[in-house]
């Protein structure tokens, strides 16, 4: 739902000053497309919780609460978890892996939604107050569209080089011991279902058909317009 969000409301909502002539980018430069993230991911987390998702019949009332805090403690969780694959060096480089970790890190800073803390050695963020993390998600917010509607670089810079960009590398160890030592991979692939129309004697469509391929390189192949030999 929070990717539906992102998606749909995320990046489509907002103003720019006029003085900006319709884009951000270049005012923003090298940190537009981090921070456009960032504004897209705290669209989909601050309204989660909204009781419209559940008026529209898209999120069950009954689990609502129980969806907001497993959707909270996974986008935390994530921003250790991502660390193991930047495998050398102390700084992330893509732009959805700083968008998460400043986002992240700006909570554990501002807020009391998230604490870090170390049993038997190991290292875990522990989101325990999701009204904290909702209403620190909301203050964040404002100030990511205030940089991008201003087109405010030094802003941006400052908030992801406080936040979003630097990590432990001794940290960054620690996660891949621990992934590797129950075989987590760094990333995963899926093979998409295959939507097919049915139609009646008109053309018209009555239906669609769903298969599942199997085999990731054809489907690959597919897309781009190619076939296996």
């Amino acid at each position: 739902m929070t990717t539906n969000m992102h998606e749909v409301i995320g990046h489509a909502s907002g103003k720019l000053a006029e003085r900006l002539g319709g884009s951000a980018q270049p005012d923003l430069k090298e940190q537009y497309s981090a921070l456009e993230e960032a504004r897209a991911d705290l669209v989909g987390l601050y309204f989660l919780p909204n009781p419209k998702l559940v008026e529209l019949g898209v999120l069950p009332g009954n689990a609502h609460e129980d969806i907001v805090r497993a959707e909270y403690e996974g986008y935390t969780r994530n921003a250790l978890l991502q660390l193991r694959r930047v495998r050398e060096g102390s700084q992330i480089e893509q732009d959805h892996m700083r968008n998460r970790q400043m986002i992240v890190h700006w909570l554990m800073a501002n807020t009391d939604a998230i604490e870090r803390r170390t049993r038997d050695g190991k290292t875990f963020y522990v989101m325990h107050d999701w009204r904290a993390f909702h209403d620190g998600v909301g203050a964040l917010l404002a100030e990511v569209q205030r940089i991008k509607s201003e087109g405010d670089y030094d802003a941006a810079k400052d908030l992801f080089e406080t936040h979003g960009i630097h990590f432990d590398p001794a940290l960054r160890d620690e996660v891949v011991s621990r992934v590797e030592s129950v075989g987590l991979p760094s990333y995963s692939g899926f093979v998409q279902p295959r939507l097919e129309p049915v139609v009646d004697a008109s053309g018209a469509i009555t239906d669609v058909s769903i298969s599942y391929p199997q085999d990731l390189t054809a489907q690959m192949l597919e897309y781009s317009g190619k076939r296996m030999p």
